[in-house]
Parts: structure tokens; sequence; C-alpha cells
């Protein structure tokens, strides 16, 4: 029953996710990297899998402002569903390392496009935190593998989920950006400590167990401090509103 349970939520979300895609290419006035599809007609000689390459360049061609924020936030939203989802049945060596390597990957990257675009400097330093922390929990797994597990190695690239999430990262507008920032951390931090918590616990490697055990407080700090700072920027937001209606309303 569980397991019918979270496969249709699973198939929910996705067909909530697609259907949020279709919105966003319905509401862009603005034809997307118009070269893609001639560039993804053929491989270019020496790519084994003819599509990484246009992939990348697809994604540099991201821009600020060619994201619709509301379908963003519902396409987050369905994403960290999903992630949790994935996070709770993970108990393999490899499930957890895919998962552990692609999560710092993408932390480094959005904590990374933070600091150039972020508004709030409270923002900024944890943005900060999370390039340093995650560089640096990534090497640790590396080196627990090489003693305990040198037949698993971390993937290299995001998956589509996060290169997905960064994507609207960069795509998001100028005002739109340090909520979207915010939203995107709350969640990928909840889905890291399910997985930590979860590896920790039911885990097949002992030494990849120690690894979530340790590693688990430092990602729940990082979920506390993302809360607070979301409090600080919904009450800062709502501060705003009230002023410029208290404004608004002496005017008339």
């Amino acid at each position: 029953m569980h397991r019918k349970i979270i496969l249709g939520t699973v198939a929910f979300a996705t067909l909530t996710l697609i259907a949020a895609c279709n919105r966003e290419t319905a509401s862009n006035n603005q034809p997307a990297d118009n070269s893609v599809p001639a560039q993804t007609a053929s491989a270019p000689a020496g790519n084994t899998d003819g599509t990484n390459q246009n992939t990348q360049t697809a994604q540099n061609n991201v821009q600020p402002g060619t994201r619709n924020d509301t379908v963003s936030a519902a396409k987050d939203a369905v994403s960290g569903a999903i992630g949790t989802i994935s996070a709770e049945l993970t108990t393999t060596a490899k499930g957890f390392v895919d998962a552990a390597a692609v999560g710092d990957m993408y932390e480094v990257q959005a904590g990374q496009l933070a600091l150039m675009r972020s508004h709030m400097p409270e923002l900024k330093k944890f943005a900060q935190m999370m390039v340093d922390d995650h560089t640096k929990t990534s090497s640790e797994l590396k080196s627990v593998l090489m003693k305990s597990a040198p037949d698993v190695s971390p993937p290299t690239d995001l998956d589509a989920r996060r290169e997905g999430m960064l994507n609207d990262l960069k795509g998001a507008k100028d005002e739109d950006f340090d909520g979207r920032y915010i939203a995107q951390q709350i969640g990928a931090h909840n889905e890291a400590v399910i997985l930590m918590r979860g590896y920790a616990k039911d885990g097949d490697n002992a030494a990849i167990k120690s690894f979530a055990t340790a590693t688990l407080p430092k990602v729940q700090r990082h979920l506390d401090m993302i809360n607070d700072i979301d409090r600080q920027y919904r009450a800062s937001n709502a501060q705003a509103r009230n002023a410029s209606s208290g404004s608004n309303t002496t005017t008339r």
C-alpha cells in the first residue's frame, strides 16, 4: 500500500511538472534558445551521446527574466516532492552517493549564482557557506568512497531535476531571485535531511552510514538558517507592501 501511494504521488507530481512546463512555454513570448533545435538535429563529431554539448549550450543561454516565477514555484514544489520521496526510499550505497553528490553540486552552483545576484547580505553570507560547506562535504564523501566503496563513483554532472532548478534560478527576474533561491534551498535541505537521516539508519555500507550520521547535523543547521532567512525575507516584503499601501492611501 505504501509503495502504491508513493508511485501515485510520483505520477501526479510528474504530470503536474509537465503541465507547468507547458504553461511556461505558452506564456513565454520570446522563443527560448532558437538555435537549440537546429543544433540537436545531429550530434557533434566525437560526442558519444549527441546531447551533452547541446544541452550545455542551452543551459548557458538561460538569461535573467526569461522564467515566470509562478511557474517556477510550481515546478520547484513538484521537484521537492519527487526528491523527498526518492530520499525516503534510498538505502543503497550507489543511490545515496548519487543523491548526495548531485545535491552538493547543485548547492555549490546555486550558491555561486546567489553570490552574484542576491540582494540580501544575509543570503549572500548563506550562499558562501553553501559553496564552502558543500565543496567540503563532496570531498569528504569521495575520501570515504576510496576506502570503503571504491567501486562506487559519484556522478560528475547534475541530473535533469537539479539542472532545471538551476535554470529557473538563472532565468528568474531580478526582483524574484531571492525568493526563488530561498524556496529552492528550503526544499533541497529538507530533502537532504531525509536522505542523511534515512541512510544513517538503514544504509547498507557502514562507513557511508557514518558519513551520513556526521553530515546530518550540518545539513539540519543549514535548513534552520535558511528558514530563519525566509522569515526575514517575508517580514521585509510584508513591511514594504504595507508601506506602499499606506502611501497610496495617503495620496488619495
